[in-house]
């Protein structure tokens, strides 16, 4: 088979928070969705190989009330393109300001101006785990501090973190495509750092220490890497971390507690938990 699926789910009214449903495609393998309000909709786009799991999803999406849901190819080609028509510029937090490179923008003063192409890697700022990241990060600020981004994705973090004046940056992911497109959002950035494939710290050398770590991952994922991360960050360094469910917020806080932080804010939106954790 070689077009996407979208799978869309058709509401009765548009509900004031999106994230329990963003959280139903998430939980079944669809990072990122499209959502129009009227009518009410929200699409996710299922890749070839990944069928499987469409009725899974349409029955998720069924019992937690849409109204119908639909499944439907379209053309890879098509898809492509027709996502861009949704990532637009998106203020967040009070300077950043996310802006797909494809979209001319005039910038305020005091503004920063992350200039983006996702391409197939996740963090675009849309998602609310990505918001709440760059929002603490503006809190923490980065100025010559050395910074390790665990699990880059896209490297929007690590973009804010550079322009926020980050005396260097290192980024690890698992997928090849997301080192791909970090080291791309660098260039179009004027940002300089590292970018390694692998997974948690691995890549980095055992020695290396960090004043501030960012891991936008799942729950199990910080939990997995919150003793190494306790090793890494600098006595009066940071961890900033995000991608928790809210069910999963007691025990990803309760882990990093045990390995040497304490919890200084966080911000919860919807069902997303993101966090600053001081060493």
């Amino acid at each position: 088979m070689s077009h996407w699926i979208e799978v869309k789910a058709h509401l009765t009214s548009a509900p004031l928070d999106w994230s329990a449903w963003d959280a139903i495609f998430d939980n079944h393998g669809v990072a990122g969705t499209v959502q129009t309000d009227n009518p009410p909709t929200l699409s996710g786009y299922v890749g070839p190989g990944s069928e499987d799991s469409i009725e899974d999803l349409k029955a998720a999406l069924l019992a937690y009330g849409a109204a119908s849901v639909t499944a439907d190819p379209v053309a890879e080609i098509d898809w492509a393109e027709a996502w861009k028509q949704f990532f637009v510029p998106r203020r967040v937090g009070e300077r950043f300001m996310v802006v797909p490179s494809w979209t001319e923008y005039e910038p305020l003063p005091n503004d920063l101006v992350i200039t983006l192409d996702p391409g197939q890697a996740f963090g675009t700022g849309d998602h609310p785990t990505t918001r709440g990241c760059l929002e603490l990060l503006e809190r923490e600020n980065s100025q010559d501090k050395e910074v390790a981004d665990i699990g880059c994705g896209s490297g929007i973090l690590s973009v804010g973190a550079g322009l926020l004046g980050a005396k260097s940056i290192v980024c690890v992911d698992t997928e090849i495509v997301s080192c791909a497109s970090t080291r791309e959002n660098f260039v179009r950035n004027n940002v300089t750092g590292q970018v390694f494939n692998g997974a948690g710290f691995e890549p980095l050398p055992q020695d290396d220490t960090y004043d501030l770590v960012l891991s936008n991952i799942i729950s199990a994922a910080l939990i997995g890497i919150a003793h190494e991360a306790a090793r890494r960050v600098r006595p009066g360094g940071a961890w900033i971390i995000s991608g928790i469910i809210e069910a999963n917020w007691p025990d990803v806080l309760d882990k990093a507690t045990r390995c040497g932080f304490t919890l200084q804010d966080f911000i919860h939106e919807g069902d997303w938990i993101a966090a600053r954790l001081r060493k």
